[in-house]
Formats: structure tokens, sequence, C-alpha cells
């Protein structure tokens, strides 16, 4: 059943938002749930009258994230998105963080234990999504990461931070409205990796920190990924009706995926 929520953001002229829930029927205590949310605004009008946020969840006591290096723009080592997923054993997946011209990885980069890129300073790298040596996922503050805590195998930096402690950051871009793709937190054993349709990312915190976004997993904190014309997902859990195949418009320098903890390494 389709779910209507008014969100107000009349202080940020955000106002009359409205979210339509169209996820697919699921079994509730599944560990890989997919999500489809689809969000219009009062008196607009044109192509992106509505426009489409896709969700894929994932319990961290069944899954964690996998950083996949494609190693150069000019000579990838994989021809996209879904033949990097279907090659690493990964159910779903996005593009990853931010990289220079030269392919060189902006921030510190972690795939497989091999180390690349250095741990950066500034708002594009406020964030750290990592697996740790003991499999399990994080979503972390620059400031809340150590190496020797973590002893991460797969890690990546970007930013900046959409939502933290359940609240819309501060001083998030109102210019710019563009394809994004994202990580999201409940705080608890849930992560999520998403595609979104074009808004700014001032919109975006605003939309993705009202509980009414995601009633059953709050979003305690969201992390911005590359987006853009490097913004792609994917998500194919094996049954018919599920799957989810976009792709990058541009070539890019790493992937994150979702993979079972049984087979991350």
């Amino acid at each position: 059943m389709a779910i209507f929520l008014s969100i107000g953001f009349s202080s940020t002229g955000f106002s009359d938002w409205k979210i339509e829930d169209q996820s697919p029927a699921q079994p509730p205590d599944s560990p890989l749930i997919s999500q489809k949310k689809v969000i219009s605004k009062t008196g607009e009008t044109g192509f992106f009258s509505t426009r489409r946020i896709d969700l894929v969840w994932f319990n961290a006591a069944d899954f964690t994230f996998k950083v996949i290096d494609n190693q150069s723009i000019e000579k990838p080592l994989h021809p996209g998105l879904d033949a990097a997923m279907r090659s690493s054993g990964c159910v779903a997946g996005c593009n990853g963080g931010f990289f220079h011209p030269d392919s060189s990885p902006s921030g510190l980069m972690i795939a497989a234990g091999k180390v690349e890129g250095k741990f950066g300073e500034g708002a594009l790298l406020s964030g750290v999504l990592l697996s740790s040596g003991n499999v399990n996922p994080y979503l972390l503050r620059r400031s809340e990461y150590s190496a020797s805590k973590y002893k991460a195998t797969d890690l990546i930096q970007s930013g900046p931070f959409l939502v933290d402690q359940g609240v819309t950051v501060r001083g998030l871009s109102p210019e710019n409205s563009r394809r994004r793709t994202f990580v999201l937190h409940d705080g608890g054993k849930w992560f999520a990796l998403a595609l979104s349709d074009p808004f700014t990312l001032a919109e975006l915190g605003v939309i993705l920190a009202d509980p009414a976004f995601s009633p059953s997993r709050k979003v305690f904190r969201a992390l911005n990924l590359d987006g853009g014309s490097s913004s792609g997902l994917f998500f194919d859990r094996g049954q018919p009706g599920e799957t989810i195949e976009v792709e990058p418009i541009k070539t890019v320098r790493n992937f994150v995926g979702i993979v079972p903890r049984s087979v991350s390494n």
C-alpha cells in the first residue's frame, strides 16, 4: 500500500514534499531489503516533478562492505558496475568515492587489504566507510577512525555527511541539483546504499533526516559518495522483479559492494 507523507520544510524552502513508498513486498525478517521512494513537490512540473530514491538495506550480521578497485579510468579493470559486482560476489553495490583526473583516489582507499592514497582532510573526505578486520561494517566520522583499532580490509573516504546523529548537517549546498549516491546507517545493525534522482545536498539532508522517510529504520547517518555522472546502483538478489541495474555514465575508480560476510575475503 502506498504511504504518502507530508514533510514541512518551509524555513529552508523545501516545503510541500510528498514521499510515496513503492517498495516491493518482502519478508520483514530478510537481512537484505530493497526500497523505492518516489518524491514529489506540490506545484512542480516538468521532467523531475517526481523523483526517485532507491535503497538497498542490509543487516550487518549477514553482510558487510567490500571496496572494489577499478585501477584506472583509462584502462579500467571492470567494464562497469554490473560486471564489478558480479565478479566480486556482491549482491548489491554502487560507485565509490571521489578521484583525481590521474585516476588516483581522493583520500584513503583500501581494497582487499591494499592501501592507496592517503588519509585526507576537508568536507569531501569527512566520512569513512569501511569493513574491519573482523568483517564488521562501519560508517564513521573522520575523527573517529583509527587504523590500529579497526584494521580495515576495505575502506574509502568520502563526504560530505548529509545526516549525523539523526539531524541534517548544517551548511549543505542548496545549489547544483544532481543525481546522488550515498550510504546510510540506522545507528544499529542496518546499513544501506542508495541512488537518487537529482537533488541538491541540502534537499537530501533534510529529506533523509525526517523520521517519515524511513519509519522502520531511522537514518542516523548519511554520507554522500561521488555523484552526478559517476552515480550508479546495482542490486540482484537472484529473484524475479528485484533487479536494479543503473550504470554510472563515466568510468569510476572504485566501487562499494555489499557482500555476504562468509565470502567477504
